[in-house]
C-alpha cells in the first residue's frame, strides 16, 4: 500500500515518466448483431485450396465515434454503416470478406483526401486486432515497405488481389509464393510506415501482377447473396 501511495504521489509531482501514469485505452465494442459463417463460394471461387483459418466477418461496420471520417457511407444514429455487405462478389468472379478484421470501425473510406486519392479503407479497432485473409489465394508480397510498412499482398485468382497495410508484424510462416486459405491470421494492425495511429489499410486490386493493379473501393462491389445466417 506504502508503495502503491508513493507511486501515485511521483505521477501527480511529475517525477516518474508519463508513460508510467498513464493508462491504457479502454477497449471499445458496438452493438454487433453478430458474425456471419463464411459461405462455401469463399473457397469454390478461389484459384487455391488452402486450410480456412478462424475469422468470421462482423455483419456490421460502424464510423468511428468523436473522429473525423474522410469518404464515410450513410449512418445510422448508432454510427451503423448502412447498406454494409460483409460478404461481396468482386467484378462477379471472387468471394471476399469486405472488412478482414473484428470490432472494427472506420475512419477513412476509399475516395479524395488531402489532395489525393485514398485507395483503400482504413479500419481500426480498440485493442489493435488480429487482420485476416480476405479469401484464399497466393500471397505475392510479406514485406516492409516505406509508405505501407508491413505489408501483405494476397493473390486470389482471376485478376483479383488484396493489400492489407501498416500491420504492426507479420505473421509466421506468412510469405511470399506461399498458399493461404480464407480467415487465417496474418498480423495484428500497427501503424508502421507513413500511418498517423494504428489501423489497418485495406485494398482491393484488380489487374496483373508484376504490371498494373487498379484500387477499388472494398465497400463498393456488390454482396454475394448466400443461404448463412449471421449468429
Amino acid at each position: 500500500m506504502a508503495l502503491m501511495l508513493r507511486t501515485m504521489l511521483a505521477c501527480l509531482a511529475g517525477l516518474v515518466l508519463t508513460t508510467a501514469c498513464s493508462t491504457s485505452p479502454a477497449p471499445v465494442s458496438y452493438p454487433m448483431d453478430g458474425r456471419v459463417a463464411p459461405p462455401s463460394a469463399i473457397t469454390t471461387t478461389a484459384s487455391v485450396s488452402a486450410e480456412q483459418g478462424p475469422f468470421q466477418p462482423d455483419v456490421d461496420l460502424f464510423l468511428c465515434p468523436n473522429s473525423t471520417i474522410t469518404n464515410a457511407f450513410e449512418y445510422d444514429a448508432d454510427f451503423r454503416v448502412l447498406n454494409f455487405n460483409p460478404i461481396v462478389l468482386v467484378e462477379g468472379k471472387v468471394v471476399i470478406a469486405s472488412v478482414p478484421t473484428n470490432n472494427a470501425c472506420m475512419t477513412s473510406g476509399f475516395g479524395h483526401r488531402m489532395g489525393r486519392t485514398h485507395k483503400g479503407l482504413d479500419v481500426r479497432s480498440r485493442p489493435a486486432g488480429m487482420v485476416y485473409s480476405a479469401a484464399p489465394g497466393t500471397i505475392r508480397e510479406a514485406k516492409r515497405s516505406p509508405s505501407f510498412g508491413n505489408t501483405i499482398l494476397i493473390d486470389h485468382g482471376q485478376g483479383v488481389f488484396t493489400r492489407y497495410a501498416h500491420l504492426a508484424n507479420i505473421e509466421a510462416g506468412v510469405e511470399a509464393g506461399k498458399v493461404i486459405g480464407f480467415g487465417q491470421p496474418l498480423g495484428i494492425m500497427g501503424t508502421t510506415g507513413r500511418s498517423t495511429g494504428i489501423h489497418l489499410h485495406f485494398e482491393v486490386l484488380t489487374g496483373t501482377y508484376p504490371g498494373s493493379l487498379t484500387a477499388h473501393n472494398p465497400l463498393s462491389f456488390p454482396a454475394y447473396l448466400t443461404q448463412s445466417a449471421a449468429y
